[in-house]
């Protein structure tokens, strides 16, 4: 690729291959899964390593009409690489739906690219600045899970689906889990809901139904099975008395 300057910032999702991103004062070790921002204005080229040639697609924020110029320059003022495999996962899903808006044109369908739009600038803004380094090895992708599963313990998933999505088998995670966390998934996964629970109840009147929600549980009967076995009182009890049941 030769050396090229857009008058707008881009984002550029890596799905395969290796190479680097030069621009002139640095050069960015590119091995996809990886997500580079490029900034306005800033001169770059994109180098394939030989016999791995890189496989991309890219973002140009050239729209004047985009609602939040505060947001783009947060996620895009600065060039960098994102290579958090957790990250890099998300923004790539949304990549997947963008294109799959733009072949279909169903109703709404700019609006519906705009809010995926939106959504990976809000990844990009609260990736660290310094994410420069790649995740390759499944320790480190171990690692990384470990620490966004402190805000995201919510979700709807399973031990296998998280072990695939590592790209690990579902015995390497678990080993690898326990490992350095201490603990299970299930229980660390468990720990993290219950104390996002007794915090909701203590400091918010949220019904006990949306307190469950919130926590990633889609039973409110196992929520309650749960909580009780974990502090035991039911979440009620809890708020109303104030207690602190027992811990475990």
């Amino acid at each position: 690729m030769e050396w090229r300057r857009d008058p707008f910032p881009k984002v550029l999702q890596f799905v395969g291959g290796e190479g680097a991103l030069e621009t002139g004062q640095a050069s960015f070790a590119i091995r996809a899964p990886m997500t580079c921002v490029i900034p306005r204005n800033r001169k770059h080229r994109i180098v394939d390593t030989l016999g791995k040639p890189l496989s991309l697609y890219g973002i140009c924020l050239d729209d004047p009409q985009f609602p939040s110029a505060s947001l783009v320059q947060a996620a895009c003022g600065e060039i960098r690489t994102v290579s958090d495999f957790r990250r890099v996962q998300r923004i790539e899903g949304w990549l997947r739906e963008l294109l799959v808006e733009e072949r279909l044109q169903q109703a709404d369908f700019e609006d519906a690219q705009l809010c995926l739009i939106t959504w990976i600038l809000v990844e990009l803004s609260r990736a660290p600045k310094s994410s420069v380094t790649q995740i390759v090895d499944s320790r480190h992708r171990v690692e990384a899970y470990l620490q966004g599963l402190e805000k995201e313990f919510w979700k709807s998933e399973d031990i296998d689906s998280v072990a695939a999505t590592l790209g690990l088998s579902r015995r390497r995670f678990t080993q690898l889990f326990r490992e350095l966390a201490g603990e299970s998934w299930q229980r660390r996964v468990t720990q993290l809901r219950m104390n996002y629970a007794l915090e909701l109840l203590r400091t918010t009147g949220v019904s006990i139904r949306s307190i469950a929600f919130e926590c990633g549980y889609k039973d409110l009967t196992h929520f309650y099975r749960v909580f009780k076995q974990a502090h035991g009182v039911s979440p009620g009890a809890y708020r109303d008395s104030g207690t602190t049941g027992k811990e475990r």
